[in-house]
């Protein structure tokens, strides 16, 4: 009988290209993982792996049942949804990934909310970025995760993956309340060339920031970069030069919004599930959290 944790081991091992990458992500060390791929390559009766030097790769055996692996990984997770609707309390443990740094702070509030609801409910929450997190819910070690996408559409999900979107919202020009166009109501990004900017330029936003620009027919000047939109708002406000962020992200009386007229992509907040998960009690609450909290923080907008 093939077992479950030792199909883990070899996807794990897939993903990787190394055992010992592997058993970092699975927390065994690197000799249980050997242990538990040689286990499972007896009960197969067949190799799965072609080991060289460090890095290993996987059979054509060995990608077959990786496919059946995904299959019945989807079925436990069904069979673990089904447990928690019968039960009528939601309970278990749900990893999810959020974006401290990129995102608006939904995902942190709404899941408070969620954890006050659903006390029996273990939630544990970890640090991501739009460029990884996809890849960590893929490979099983979150469940959850939220990234932004910037452009005119959010784009399909990638393959194994469901993905729920939860706003959008448009780019605006974020100047200090002393800045020479602080009093408009819309500007070009075409009429900015001589400014001075703040941006994050190994950020998705800050890439998009730099091909507008770029677009527009200029190389910015740039004043300052930084990590993240709340470090770009705190320079813009103290006129260290301007910048581009989301309509939604949290602002202060010393910042003004400006609409681009020149600009159609828009920020898209997106959950990342597996195909699948969207059945999960936990996870349908989660979502119900984060919608009500994104309806919160676009009304405080609109009254603002």
């Amino acid at each position: 009988m093939l077992d479950v944790e030792k199909l883990l081991a070899l996807r794990a091992v897939a993903a990787h290209g190394t055992i010992a990458a592997a058993a970092r992500e699975l927390g065994y060390t690197r000799s249980a993982v050997s242990q538990q791929l040689s286990a499972l390559e007896r009960a197969a009766g067949t190799s799965l792996l072609l080991r060289s030097g460090n890095s290993v790769t996987v059979t054509p055996v060995g990608r077959s049942l990786l496919e059946h692996t995904e299959r019945i990984l989807v079925e436990l997770r069904a069979a673990e949804a089904a447990l928690q609707r019968s039960d009528g309390e939601i309970a278990g443990e749900l990893r999810v990934g959020v974006p401290f740094r990129e995102g608006p702070p939904l995902m942190s509030s709404a899941l408070t909310d969620v954890r006050q609801q659903h006390p029996k409910l273990q939630l544990t929450l970890a640090a991501t970025t739009d460029s990884t997190g996809a890849e960590e819910v893929r490979r099983g070690t979150l469940d959850l995760v939220m990234v932004s996408r910037f452009g005119p559409a959010p784009g399909p999900a990638e393959p194994g993956l469901r993905q729920c979107v939860l706003s959008r919202d448009p780019l605006r020009l974020c100047v200090s309340r002393r800045h020479r166009l602080a009093a408009e109501p819309y500007c070009r990004v075409a009429d900015l060339g001589a400014e001075s900017w703040v941006i994050s330029p190994m950020s998705p936003l800050g890439r998009l920031t730099l091909g507008l620009c770029s677009s527009a027919g200029f190389q910015p000047v740039v004043a300052a970069t930084v990590h993240d939109v709340a470090a770009a708002l705190g320079l813009v406000e103290a006129d260290w030069g301007i910048t581009i962020a989301p309509e939604l992200t949290p602002s202060s009386d010393g910042l003004r919004r400006i609409a681009l007229r020149d600009v159609d992509a828009m920020r898209h907040s997106v959950l990342l599930m597996r195909d699948g998960d969207e059945e999960s009690p936990s996870i349908a609450a989660v979502l119900a959290a984060v919608r009500s909290a994104v309806s919160r923080v676009a009304l405080q907008a609109l009254v603002s």
